[in-house]
């Protein structure tokens, strides 16, 4: 799918939807909610190594690109974390949220699947966190990459997405374990 192709934009449009679902499903229960987001500074101060390399600017602070969708449902409880690394773990204190909020379960949604979604889902993994990852609220940045990915995540960490209604039945039934 190219940027800005109405392939992409359906994409985009259907995964800020599906995402959305499950923000009103945890937020009527009251559960945590951590958006995350990457921004960098125009600076290069917090840019990778790749990014340096290729002198390629991505996600800078006050850009356009760096904002959030208005489009994607704002709980009255969500949790705003900043990131500068694919991982959400990387350079960041989501292990130490978590686990004050007493998280042993995260469900991952978002973009991308085949960067940030399937890197920090292995770093949560890591991080001895049982993974569900919301198949219909993740995209990949193409296709290939993020079936690539979904792959790698089943074979190597036994994390296959599942369905929103799934995961609503089961958070529904068991309640928050």
């Amino acid at each position: 799918m190219e940027v800005g192709s109405d392939e992409k934009l359906h994409a985009v449009a259907a995964l800020i939807e599906r995402s959305n679902e499950l923000i009103r499903f945890f937020e009527h229960y009251r559960w945590p909610i951590i958006k995350i987001q990457t921004v960098h500074k125009a600076d290069k101060s917090t840019w990778n190594q790749w990014a340096l390399k290729n002198n390629v600017a991505r996600l800078i602070e006050g850009s356009r690109e760096a904002e959030y969708s208005p489009d994607v449902h704002t709980a009255k409880h969500e949790i705003y974390l900043t990131k500068t690394r694919t991982s959400a773990f990387i350079r960041t204190d989501l292990d130490k949220m978590l686990r004050n909020l007493d998280c042993r379960q995260i469900i991952l949604c978002g973009y991308s699947t085949n960067v940030c979604v399937g890197q920090t889902a292995i770093d949560a993994y890591e991080y001895d966190y049982e993974v569900i990852l919301a198949g219909e609220a993740i995209l990949g940045t193409n296709v290939e990459e993020g079936d690539q990915m979904l792959e790698y995540l089943d074979k190597r960490y036994d994390i296959q997405p599942i369905s929103n209604r799934l995961i609503i039945e089961r958070f529904a039934l068991k309640g928050f374990t």
